[in-house]
This record gives C-alpha cells, sequence and structure tokens, in this order.
C-alpha cells in the first residue's frame, strides 16, 4: 500500500472592502517559499481580483463568478478546489480569497466536511481590516464584526494612514470582538507568512491562550472554566443545546475539556452548527477551559450549565 495522501492546508482570507485582502494575498505569494493555488470570489460575469493576484500562473488561479462564496453552492468550491489539485504540480498551499464582507462560515463548514477533509485541511481565517476606519465601519456594517469573530489571526492593516491611538483603538476593538485571534499591526499587509500560515487553528495542537469575559456593542466573549472531570454525556447534551442549537446566536466556541474516561483533554471546536471533538497531547488533569463568542447570550445561563458538567 502507498503512502497516504498529505492533505492540503487551505487559508481563507476575508474583511472589509478596501482593507487589502488582495494585496495580503500578493504578499503571501511573493514571500512564502510555497507553491501556491488561489481561489477568487468575485461578484459579476467578468472577475477583478483574479487578474490582480501576480506570480501564479493562470492554471494555479480559480476565479468563481456570479455569486457570494457564502450564497453559492458548495459544490463550485469543491470543484474550484480539485481542478487545482488536477495541475501536473500541486499547490502545497491553497488561498482562498472572500469577496467582501462574504461569511466565511460556509466556506469553513465545506472544508470541514469529511469529503473535503480527506485532501484539504483548513489551516485558519485570516481578517484583513483597516486600522484607521475600523471602529466606524464596524459602526456601520455591525456584521463585519461577526466575520472577525471566526478569525484566527487579524491583520490590522493600513497603520502607515493612521494615528498610534487609532492604532491602538482598532487593535484592542478587534481583541474584544475576538480574543482567539492574533492581531498583528501592519502597512501594506506586510505580515511575515509564518505567522499566518500554518495557523493550524482547527487541529489538535492549537495553544491555548488567556482570555477574559469581553462585550462589545455587538458581540459578547467569554470563557467557561471548570476544574474538575466532566462527564461525557452532559458534555454531549450541552454542545447540543448550547452551541449547535443556536446558530444564529454562537458563532464560535473553542477550548480544552478534561472529559472522565480520557486520558488527554478534548479539543472542542464549534463554528455555528458544525463542530468537533478531538483528542488532544494536553493531560486530562488539567481544569477545563471553553472560549464562546457569540451574541445576546445570557452569560449566567452558560455559566451555571457548564458547572454542571
Amino acid at each position: 500500500m502507498g503512502e497516504p495522501q498529505k492533505r492540503i492546508p487551505v487559508t481563507v482570507v476575508g474583511g472589509f472592502l478596501g482593507a487589502g485582502k488582495t494585496t495580503l494575498v500578493n504578499h503571501l505569494v511573493q514571500s512564502a517559499k510555497l507553491r501556491f493555488g488561489v481561489v477568487v470570489n468575485e461578484f459579476g460575469e467578468t472577475g477583478i481580483d483574479g487578474s490582480l493576484i501576480e506570480n501564479v500562473d493562470a492554471d494555479g488561479v480559480a476565479e468563481l463568478t456570479n455569486g457570494c462564496l457564502c450564497c453559492v453552492g458548495r459544490e463550485d468550491l469543491i470543484s474550484a478546489l480539485f481542478r487545482l489539485t488536477g495541475r501536473k504540480e500541486k499547490p502545497e498551499h491553497i488561498l482562498i480569497e472572500l469577496s467582501g464582507l462574504a461569511d466565511p462560515v460556509p466556506v469553513a463548514q465545506t472544508l470541514l466536511d469529511p469529503f473535503a477533509r480527506t485532501r484539504f485541511e483548513l489551516d485558519g481565517i485570516i481578517g484583513v481590516a483597516d486600522a484607521r476606519n475600523l471602529e466606524r465601519t464596524l459602526g456601520e456594517v455591525p456584521e463585519g464584526a461577526v466575520q472577525l469573530a471566526y478569525a484566527g489571526a487579524v491583520v490590522l492593516n493600513k497603520t502607515d494612514l493612521s494615528s498610534p491611538p487609532q492604532v491602538a483603538e482598532a487593535q484592542a476593538l478587534v481583541q474584544r470582538i475576538n480574543p482567539l485571534a492574533k492581531v498583528y499591526p501592519t502597512a501594506r499587509a506586510r505580515v511575515a507568512p509564518e505567522q499566518l500560515l500554518r495557523l493550524r487553528s482547527f487541529h489538535p495542537d492549537w495553544p491555548p491562550q488567556d482570555h477574559h469575559h469581553l462585550h462589545t456593542p455587538h458581540l459578547q466573549t467569554f470563557t467557561l472554566r471548570a476544574t474538575r472531570p466532566l462527564e461525557r454525556h452532559r458534555v454531549n447534551a450541552f454542545i447540543d443545546r448550547y452551541l449547535i442549537a443556536r446558530p444564529d446566536a454562537v458563532f464560535r466556541a473553542k477550548g480544552y475539556l478534561s472529559v472522565r474516561g480520557f486520558k488527554q483533554q478534548i479539543l472542542l471546536q464549534s463554528v455555528r452548527e458544525i463542530f468537533s471533538l478531538e483528542e488532544s497531547d494536553r493531560p486530562a488533569e488539567a481544569p477545563s477551559e471553553l472560549v464562546v463568542i457569540g451574541r445576546n447570550l445570557d452569560q449566567r445561563e452558560y455559566e451555571e450549565a457548564f458547572r454542571g458538567l
């Protein structure tokens, strides 16, 4: 029997209009020593962004038109991904650039589907934001905060056009929205590729961080903690009732759980109604911590429910 096929990591790049998504994609393609495939999502019958991707030949760019990726069928995306892997020289990493404020969740759900996971690995979601205009943009388009909530890393772009107080305020705003994300203030999307590629945001070796209870006008974030082992059937019931049954309220949840009967902690991840449980390398004796990002949630209800596990 041959070696099992290595999965190709996929990074999803989303963000605000004009924030610098294509600039970031070009920067990664030019500076990372990898062979890339790029999927560009553009409205209209004639795309624009695909022609702006540099240093990737025409066969290495799959351009999806006539609709936003969060609206068109998943078959189009899967077809584009497999078309890229059908090249003579397969890509070592694939970048998917979303259009405008497209919802990254359907893309993530597609990549987390068991069929897609046989060939592709969702490495992470990157959000791109304009440091100078972030607060105003979120005030005008609050849905943008939801998009940032899914990011594993946020490129806080155009700091060269912003004052130091604007950059500091924008960075604090991103961290309030999503304490799970690493924030990189920069100009012209110049972030070292190794900071953004191989995030392994959906992998069991994801490194935990310390998170606090934070709230914004549109989103809230809090951490649930427990020191004793949790009961497996109660964990399953909690996931059903408080996470996947509330896709319009719970956007993201991630953390390590010590479950009775397991020798290592379990990494729990959910993106709306999609969730995964994977055994990690962390010892089961460690405290359980689960970060929840959502909207209009009763924090006390979640804390009480988690204590009952």
